[in-house]
């Protein structure tokens, strides 16, 4: 990205500044990445939806305020560049600096959006991830 607030030229650069942001807790930063559009949403795990740029930026500006500082490593599952948006699946396994041992991965969805100046962050959601399950008989094979 160049100095002059214009998106980035690829998705794939966007989510890098994306995650560079996350790990610098650099909320004005992550907010260059999203898009400026009321309808952005941001899904933290387990938390609920936050729709426009005034409700995401205060959701991360509740998480860098912790003042945890993180490491990511991205575990790429899918890719999808369909006309003017972009998918991107992957695990996040966040190490949070100072403790021994990693956290649980968490599994993120994050879909960016070309615009006229480039691209950037529509929509990202992450729920912690599935590391191994037991089926249970007593639970439906499909919930939706």
């Amino acid at each position: 990205m160049d100095s002059n607030n214009s998106a980035w030229s690829t998705p794939q650069q966007a989510e890098q500044a994306f995650y560079q942001a996350f790990e610098a807790g650099d909320l004005a930063a992550m907010m260059q990445v999203w898009d400026a559009a009321a309808d952005i949403c941001c899904i933290h795990p387990m938390g609920k939806a936050l729709t426009g740029p005034a409700q995401v930026s205060e959701g991360w500006a509740g998480i860098f305020s912790s003042g945890q500082s993180l490491e990511f490593t991205l575990e790429p599952l899918h890719w999808q560049v369909q006309g003017d948006l972009a998918v991107s699946v992957l695990h996040e396994h966040i190490r949070v600096r100072g403790e021994t041992r990693p956290r649980p991965p968490m599994l993120a969805t994050n879909v960016y959006r070309r615009r006229g100046d480039g691209w950037r962050l529509w929509l990202h959601h992450a729920s912690p991830a599935v590391v191994e399950v037991s089926p249970d008989p007593a639970m439906p094979a499909h919930l939706h």
